[in-house]
């Protein structure tokens, strides 16, 4: 099955990213953001991706504050997310649905399994038609407010200044 969908790994360590790669790379353009600091940076640079597939343990800006700055996006909100991580309990499992997360695999993994599970939620991303063909970026800005996330990454900056 060849797709143009748009995959993006957010992963750490060099082993994990490259079994994923190996198995997602037919099926999938991938991009690969080694922390999630700069998973960010592509988001906010208005980067689309059909999928995010990311660790929650992230130095510096983990995967529950990529998932909110995905959640809180005109044109990102809707994209699934899922998390791929080697965390046991259960609460942070819960935390991770309840703020936004599609899935949560663990690791160690089956990357069949992995590449079955995106498939499975781009088939229902894509039955829903929930995302508008064209969305009016002229009427509000691409990030509806200024933000801890936004001032963590980039303090004082503007994304106005960008433009």
């Amino acid at each position: 099955m060849i797709t143009n969908h748009h995959l993006l790994i957010v992963d750490e360590n060099p082993y994990v990213v490259e079994i994923l790669v190996q198995t997602l790379s037919r099926d999938f353009t991938i991009t690969v953001a080694n922390t999630g600091q700069e998973a960010a940076r592509l988001l906010i640079q208005g980067n689309r991706f059909d999928c995010v597939l990311t660790e929650l343990n992230l130095s510096f800006f983990n995967g529950l504050e990529l998932i909110k700055l995905i959640r809180m996006s005109r044109i990102a909100a809707l994209t699934p997310i899922v998390i791929l991580s080697d965390v046991l309990d259960s609460t942070t499992r819960i935390q991770c649905l309840d703020q936004g997360a599609d899935d949560f695999l663990s690791k160690p993994f089956n990357p069949l399994e992995v590449k079955a599970k995106l498939h499975a939620l781009l088939r229902r991303s894509e039955a829903s038609d929930a995302v508008p063909s064209q969305l009016d970026t002229q009427s509000k800005p691409f990030w509806q407010q200024k933000s801890r996330i936004l001032s963590m990454l980039f303090g004082n900056y503007s994304l106005s200044q960008s433009a």
